[in-house]
């Protein structure tokens, strides 16, 4: 595909799009870290499940009403809640220590043996006294089958900066806008400002949402990472893996705004000024008064290196 847009900023720009296996695509490193998930089988287990990363993290999925001490449990809640953290692995021991949202040493996770599909015993033992220390520390979990591997989900599964993002919307007439100034070019907030003001589409956020990464995982989830701290977890799996085609959900609803409607989204390489940059677009169709609109949301990634 390739197309030449109006832009409102003035500037006609050419943009073209290749499939993210081709030989011409932009180097990214190596996946050589430890990632796993595990699922637990267990009532009165901590989490629901932990995932070990690509990139050193470690999102735990919190069980609901799961115990917090002796006498306190978590309230139930209509969503999954997520615990975002970091972690470090040691091979010979293997053992994860993990390290809470503000860098604190959080608990460590002893695997017995991590044969995909296969029951395992996990020993967690917290270092806060105030986290459940009051409940068994060995438990039974699963290690969760992980999408295999190949030349597109090698290189999707990793985290990602956004460099720009570029919005084209169509309602008859073909409009283009690029947000490349830094401030603006992963807010969710600027586009919507521009989206109601040049095409009356009228959508709310609770509050300001810079996007500072996206990250896939290869046991399916979508996480978006925002500036202020919050963070919208979905899943994801192929659609149609030799066009890069990807279908996503949310697990949590706040993030089914109208741009971000659980759908399909398509991951490739795009050439923008003559700089190749992988894209992840995210389409849909907005009714808004007497228009429907056809929207693109295409964000431009580099890959979120340390």
């Amino acid at each position: 595909m390739a197309f030449t847009a109006c832009s409102t900023e003035g500037e006609d720009v050419t943009i073209t799009n290749e499939p993210a296996s081709s030989a011409s695509a932009p180097a990214l490193t190596s996946d050589l870290t430890e990632a796993l998930t595990l699922k637990f089988n267990t009532d009165d287990a901590p989490f629901k499940e932990i995932a070990f990363t690509e990139t050193k993290r470690a999102i735990i999925t919190l069980k609901k009403n799961a115990p917090i001490s002796s006498s306190k449990r978590r309230a139930e809640g209509e969503k999954e809640e997520y615990k975002i953290c970091t972690y470090t692995y040691d091979g010979i021991k293997n053992t994860y220590t993990i390290k809470d949202e503000e860098g604190k040493d959080y608990c460590t996770v002893e695997v017995t043996n991590k044969e995909t599909g296969k029951q395992t015993t996990v020993k967690i033992h917290f270092m806060n006294e105030s986290e459940m220390e009051d409940f068994a520390t060995e438990f039974d979990a699963e290690v969760v089958d992980k999408l295999a591997s190949d030349a597109i989900t090698d290189k999707l599964c990793r985290e990602w900066k956004v460099a720009t993002t570029r919005l084209r919307h169509k309602d008859g007439v073909t409009a283009v806008k690029q947000f490349e100034n830094p401030d603006s070019a992963a807010s969710l907030n600027a586009i919507l400002d521009y989206a109601k003001t040049v095409a009356t589409i009228t959508e709310e956020l609770a509050e300001g949402t810079v996007i500072t990464s996206i990250e896939f995982t290869r046991d399916g989830k979508f996480c978006f990472f925002f500036e202020n701290g919050n963070h919208y977890i979905g899943k994801w799996s192929w659609a149609d893996l030799s066009k890069g085609s990807i279908n996503y959900d949310w697990d949590d609803k706040e993030m089914g705004n109208k741009f971000m409607k659980d759908g399909q989204a398509t991951f490739d390489v795009r050439t923008y000024k003559k700089t190749k940059y992988y894209a992840l677009t995210l389409a849909a169709t907005i009714e808004e008064k007497s228009k429907t609109y056809k929207v693109e949301l295409s964000f431009y990634l580099n890959e979120k290196t340390k």
